[in-house]
């Protein structure tokens, strides 16, 4: 392949982006679309055949239909050409692997690195969801790519070598020999078993955890058979006591040599990682974007709903409905008391009838007050308030310049509440 050459007749090659043991990559161009992709071509083995080729389609779909934000999104997917090579369009992303941000700075702070396999084990749960089994977690299938807000968002690379659970795979599918990187193998996977699960993509994911916190390997070994029986037998490396024991403790859990031990699950994984950063606090100089949008645990709050704080609700709603019925020039306020309550029949003027509770507080007009030689003043007590509590109404007469309020004849009369907070 060469730069310009025009790929499944839509997709026009840019520069190569990368080559693997299972493929190469390549940066490209929807002709029609004008959108730039990064396309893997699978490598497969040379004695492929049709069911080889139709369990990689097959895989491929599985993965394109996850759309989770912490998995790269693989847009298409087919033929080169009839009877030629596969490959995948994948999402192109800007930033670096964090096998290459481990190299750079070796060891990252706990609260960075818990972050990020947070980030990551959500990614896994999904796959996980769908039936898919990654089988070669490392470093260099991390990416860290440059989200919307300048931080970064964690990413799970590269299912080349994934399995999809199905009900009819059978030994000729599953055929004992070692999938992955050794060094990030479970004992189970480095041993050729069968029935490797989720739970082998948690061990492997808690050696990169480990790898991140220690700037180095959990499992040291001269040469591959040496590697294998380490992973299989031996402890870990021990982190460093500077590593918050509860980070330490996921690690360990990750670790086990028998899947039961683990845990259950890579959402169960998320969530002790996401728990135990909430007790670290900021990852410290980088921001790790959860691009998802999270639920509220709030419920939607009704147009008419008044905003108050918990520890001050009811003098804070008395307010608000006070200064709502001044606002709106109203006569009266109508606060407290029984839900059931009957709401007040209007009485004749000058009297103001008493004020009752309604099922919703908020503003209530009362009648207009008919003129009157002199002000005439009604005490009440409002229902669900002190006895001290009172309510005065006064109503002035035409041209009146006396009490509260003044204005001619036929003007709304004028309610003060007189009690501490109103």
């Amino acid at each position: 392949m060469n730069e310009g050459d025009l790929v499944a007749g839509r997709y026009r090659l840019l520069r190569p982006i990368g080559r693997g043991a299972m493929g190469t990559v390549w940066a490209g161009r929807h002709e029609l679309l004008g959108r730039d992709f990064a396309l893997k071509f699978a490598r497969l083995p040379l004695r492929a055949g049709p069911e080889t080729r139709a369990r990689f389609l097959r895989e491929a779909q599985a993965i394109g239909r996850l759309r989770h934000p912490n998995v790269v999104d693989v847009a298409d997917f087919g033929e080169v050409a009839p009877g030629g090579g596969l490959y995948l369009a994948m999402e192109l992303l800007e930033g670096q692997s964090l096998a290459a941000r481990i190299e750079e700075q070796g060891a990252l702070r706990p609260a960075e690195a818990v972050a990020i396999a947070a980030e990551i084990a959500r990614g896994l749960a999904a796959a996980h969801a769908a039936g898919i089994v990654h089988r070669d977690i490392k470093p260099e299938n991390i990416f860290l790519a440059r989200g919307m807000r300048g931080g970064l968002v964690p990413k799970l690379l590269d299912f080349g070598i994934s399995k999809q659970q199905q009900a009819d795979e059978t030994p000729s599918t599953m055929n004992g020999v070692p999938f992955g990187t050794p060094a990030y193998m479970s004992p189970e996977q480095a041993l050729g078993e069968l029935d490797v699960d989720h739970r082998s993509d948690v061990w492997s994911l808690g050696v990169v955890l480990h790898e991140m916190l220690a700037g180095k390997h959990p499992f040291v070994a001269p040469n591959y058979q040496a590697l294998m029986t380490k992973i299989a037998e031996s402890p870990p490396t021990p982190l460093d006591t500077s590593v918050p024991e509860v980070v330490r403790g996921i690690v360990t859990k990750c670790l086990q040599k028998h899947p039961a031990d683990r845990f259950a699950d890579a959402d169960a994984l998320a969530t002790a990682l996401e728990d135990a950063l909430g007790r670290l606090g900021p990852s410290g100089g980088v921001a790790i974007e959860r691009p998802r949008a999270l639920p509220s645990l709030r419920p939607p709050a009704s147009p008419d709903a008044v905003q108050a704080s918990p520890s001050k609700r009811g003098p804070a709603l008395g307010a608000a409905v006070v200064a709502a019925a001044l606002l709106a020039g109203l006569a009266a306020v109508a606060l407290g008391g029984k839900r059931d309550a009957e709401p007040p029949a209007p009485a004749p003027p000058p009297t103001v009838p008493k004020a009752e509770a309604l099922p919703t507080p908020q503003p209530t007009a009362l009648p207009t007050a008919a003129p009157s030689a002199a002000p005439t003043t009604t005490t009440t007590h409002a229902p669900g308030t002190p006895r001290s509590a009172n309510t005065v109404t006064h109503t002035p007469p035409s041209g009146s310049t006396s009490g509260k309020a003044s204005g001619p004849a036929g003007k709304r009369p004028t309610t003060n509440v007189n009690d501490p907070g109103f």
